[in-house]
This record gives C-alpha cells, sequence and structure tokens, in this order.
C-alpha cells in the first residue's frame, strides 16, 4: 500500500539534520520511511523547500551546497510531539557526529587528553583520570585548538556505513555561518556578537524549551554516584546525561575554545600530560605539592559568568553558558565543559604565581587542582605557597593544607604520581607490581590470554617515560604480549576447525 509523504515531515526531517540539502532530506526519510512510495524528487523538494524560504521558515545557509537551516517560526510549527521527537533524534544523531570525528581523527576527550596506563590496571595505579601519554595531533579543519563537528548528513550513508571521506561544509556555529545568520532566523533584532538561549537552540538545533528545562531543572539531567580518592574518602561525581551533555559538548567546541590556559598548566590539554608536568620538576633539591581544596565546586555560576564576560562573550550568551554548565551554583565535576572552565579560571592565578617564582629561580606547574614547585632554595619555596594561598584566596579557593607537603632529595619527590628524583619514572612500588604480573604472564601465557589488554597498556604507559621507551626490560615486556598474541591467535585456530569439522 502507498503512502504520501507530508509536507511536516520533510520539515522535520530539516530539522533533525540542519543544515542540509534536499537531496540530504531524501535519503534520510528513505531510511526511515521506506514504507512511503513513491518519494519525491530532488527538484520537487527544493521547489518546497525553496517556498518555505519564502515564506520565513527555512533560510538557505550556502549557495553552491543549497543548504538549508530552520528559523524559529518554523520550530513552533511543527508540533510540540514533533519538536520533542526532533530533540531527541538529533542530540543522539550530534553524540554520534562528535564521536564519530573523534575516532576518525585519533582524537580523545579534551577532558581527559592522552591515554590511561591500563583498562583493569588503572585500579593498581591509581592514575585513572590522570593519563601519561600526550594525545594525537589535532586534525583539521582546526583553528588554534578549535573543534568543527561534521554534518549530520555526512555521516549517514544508509548502504556502507558512515563516511568520513566526502567533503564537507564547516559552520561557525554548525546550523549558521555567522551570527546575522542565526539573527535572520530567530527574526529579532541584533545584539552585536551576543546570543540568546532561542539563538542558541536555533545554532544547535533543539527546541528552546530544552535548553530552558537544563537551567530550571538541571537535577533531572545528571547521575550523582562516588568515586574512591587516592589518598582515602570518596569524591562525588555529577555525571551529565546524554541530552545536557551532548549540548555541554557544543558549547565546549564551539564556544569554549576561546579561552585561554596558561603554558604552565598541563592538565586538560591536547599535547600535554602529567608526565610533562612532571618534566620541569626534575632532579630539584626541594619539590612542593600543594592541593586546591574542593576545587571544581568552589567554581560558582557568578564566577563562570564573569569569566566568560571578561573574555567578550556576551551578557545574555555568557548568562545562558554559565547556568546549563554549573549544577546547584557549582561546577559539576564530571560535566566536559568543567575542565575548560576551570583552567580559564585560573589563567590569572597560574600568570601570577610564575612571575613571582621565576625570579626567585624557582618551577612552576599545575595540574587540575594540584600545584607544583620545585626549586633549590626552602625559603624560595615557603615564600611562594604563601603568595599562591594568598592569590587564590581573592577568587574564592583555598589551599588543602593536609596535603601540603615539601619532599628532599633525601626521600621520593614525586609530581602527580611520577617520581622525579633524577628522572621521570613510575614510583618503585609500581614498577615492581609491572614486573610481578609480566613474570606471571612469561611462566603461564595461556592463562594471561584475557591479560593482554591490560598488559599491553603497561606497556604504552611505561613507554610514555622517555629512558624507558627503548629498555631491555620494555623490549622483553612486549615479547610476552607477542607470545600471548601468538597463542590467542593457535587457540582460535583450533575452534574454528572443531566448530568446521563439527559441520
Amino acid at each position: 500500500m502507498h503512502q504520501i509523504l507530508n509536507e511536516n515531515i520533510i520539515l522535520w526531517g530539516i530539522s533533525v539534520l540542519q543544515p542540509a540539502s534536499a537531496g540530504d532530506v531524501i535519503s534520510f526519510l528513505a531510511a526511515i520511511y521506506p514504507e512511503v512510495n513513491p518519494l519525491p524528487k530532488v527538484h520537487e523538494i527544493e521547489k518546497i523547500l525553496e517556498g518555505w524560504k519564502n515564506d520565513g521558515y527555512l533560510i538557505r545557509v550556502h549557495g553552491k551546497s543549497r543548504l538549508y537551516s530552520i528559523t524559529y517560526k518554523a520550530n513552533k510549527k511543527l508540533t510540540v510531539r514533533l519538536r520533542r521527537n526532533r530533540d531527541k533524534a538529533r542530540l543522539f544523531l550530534l553524540k554520534a557526529v562528535r564521536n564519530a570525528n573523534k575516532d576518525v581523527s585519533g582524537d580523545r576527550e579534551r577532558d581527559s587528553v592522552g591515554v590511561s596506563p591500563t583498562i583493569e590496571g588503572s585500579k593498581v595505579l591509581q592514575e585513572g583520570a590522570r593519563p601519561i601519554n600526550t594525545a594525537d595531533d589535532p586534525r583539521d579543519p582546526r583553528i588554534i585548538g578549535r573543534v568543527y563537528w561534521p554534518r549530520i548528513s555526512k555521516q549517514l550513508n544508509f548502504k556502507v556505513g558512515p563516511n568520513f571521506s566526502s567533503p564537507d561544509t564547516f559552520f561557525e556555529y554548525y546550523s549558521f555561518p555567522t551570527v546575522k545568520s542565526i539573527y535572520q532566523s530567530s527574526n529579532r533584532p541584533e545584539l552585536g556578537n551576543d546570543l540568546s538561549i532561542t539563538d542558541l537552540s536555533l545554532a544547535i538545533g533543539v527546541s528552546p524549551r530544552l535548553l530552558t528545562s537544563f537551567i530550571h531543572a538541571p537535577q533531572n539531567h545528571y547521575r550523582k554516584f562516588e568515586i574512591g580518592k587516592r589518598g582515602g574518602g570518596s569524591r562525588v561525581i555529577n555525571s551529565p546525561r546524554t541530552f545536557i551533555k551532548v549540548v555541554q559538548y557544543f558549547i565546549l567546541d564551539y564556544f569554549l575554545f576561546r579561552l585561554q590556559n596558561h603554558e604552565v598548566c598541563h592538565s586538560f590539554q591536547r599535547g600535554k600530560s602529567i608526565l610533562s608536568n612532571s618534566l620541569p620538576h626534575i632532579n630539584r633539591c626541594y619539590v612542593a605539592n600543594l592541593d586546591i581544596k574542593d576545587f571544581f565546586p568552589s567554581i560558582t555560576q557568578d564566577r563562570v559568568f564573569s569569566l566568560l564576560k571578561n573574555n567578550n562573550f556576551g551578557e545574555q550568551l555568557s548568562k545562558t553558558i554559565s547556568r546549563i554548565v554549573t549544577l546547584n551554583n557549582e561546577l559539576p565535576q564530571g560535566a566536559p565543559t568543567s575542565p575548560s572552565i576551570s583552567n580559564a579560571i585560573l589563567y590569572n592565578f597560574d600568570h601570577d604565581l610564575t612571575h613571582f617564582a621565576e625570579p626567585l629561580g624557582l618551577s612552576v606547574t599545575r595540574y587540575a587542582d594540584d600545584i607544583t614547585i620545585s626549586g633549590e632554595n626552602r625559603e624560595s619555596i615557603l615564600r611562594t605557597i604563601v603568595f599562591a594561598e594568598e592569590a587564590l584566596k581573592k577568587i574564592g579557593l583555598l589551599i588543602n593544607h593536609k596535603k601540603t607537603r615539601i619532599a628532599t632529595k633525601g626521600g621520593q619527590q614525586k609530581v602527580t604520581g611520577i617520581v622525579v628524583n633524577e628522572v621521570a619514572q613510575p614510583p618503585r612500588k609500581l614498577r615492581k607490581q609491572i614486573r610481578a604480573m609480566f613474570h606471571n604472564a612469561e611462566q603461564k601465557p595461556q592463562h594471561n590470554i584475557s591479560q593482554l589488554p591490560s598488559l599491553k597498556g603497561y606497556v604504552s604507559y611505561l613507554q610514555s617515560f622517555p629512558h624507558l621507551r627503548d629498555s631491555e626490560q620494555i623490549n622483553k615486556y612486549l615479547g610476552v604480549c607477542k607470545k600471548i598474541a601468538a597463542i590467542n591467535v593457535q587457540q582460535g585456530h583450533t575452534v574454528a576447525r572443531k566448530k568446521h569439522g563439527a559441520h
């Protein structure tokens, strides 16, 4: 039985895919409504889209590719049911788009820059939140850390799977090329470069009502749980659910990339890690470690708003973003936007502390809430600690004195879990644990096949340290991994032959 395609479904299809062409819409609707037959031709859809453009429901955002995005008027034209369905479909598709972009480039989450030592091994290493290796090189297109997401329609190839090689069109605000085009879509007076909550929702391609729910009922969009701390106790994690998390990633990649990070900051940045954080402190007489108390929870919504305003975000946009990225008036530990914001909040602190310490012959680095100061003079370090404490108080942050310590060369000097007495290397206890694991695996390789990913993770972790990279020990560990991998392949062939014989 043939069914006719309702024009509202065509508008819905554009709203899910935007920016999209007539051909994009036909391919999309053909995949989700196979019972509709026959489908309109491209020129017929194009005629409909042009008519909607003239009526103010669409704007053409790219002439050559004939791409369209919907206006606020079109959003209201959709029924409540279609809007809710659109929001759900689009956010899940945007999640897939960002993940595909990340996977193809070899990129990793910006809030966990690098590779954790192992999967199962993080429990042993106690460094699961502080990966060692630096991240991969930036992908194109990129401008000083700027990330552009592929269009949804470019990721949808209904015959052979995702197609990552075809050319794409990247807009400044994903659905729109300029702020002016967003104003045109919202049909409201221009406010310089400021964006209202309606403007932001149009750029993301969702209903303003959804963003409003993030602001007025944020508790509905987070999962709360606790994880253990290395030093005992627990840390509360507020993990955003899918809808708000995708929006936070959008805010991170399309707005927060403008925020500055100081060069002495090594956390949550491409090309930096706990290893790079430790290197300036190798072979120093004194190494001081300071910890900022309740780091993320101490950063309030008002402070985030001030940060954005001071970085030339508009009044309305600053207010909207500051409310979407905070929970209960604090920065949630678990949101993808929190690391970038926290680094920017501490930019001036990092700058002032560095300028105070360098004339004293001291080195300073910071990784999230861990501050490290090292040098040859203990009194200079004590003076710098006092300066750091006073500077933090000015921005509403406190030092956790219980965790403040100064280590000498006579003891173990550690920086974010890495020993720096003579060279940067893992602690002796950890190296012994790894050595014991590989000894056991070497003796009983057939019993350690399931541990192969963890063993490879440990090798990758150790190879990140320059003096260990080509060592005899690493080569031995690689040999053990190859031996286990060969046994795994052999067992797979044996199982396959038995199955074939059974048939």
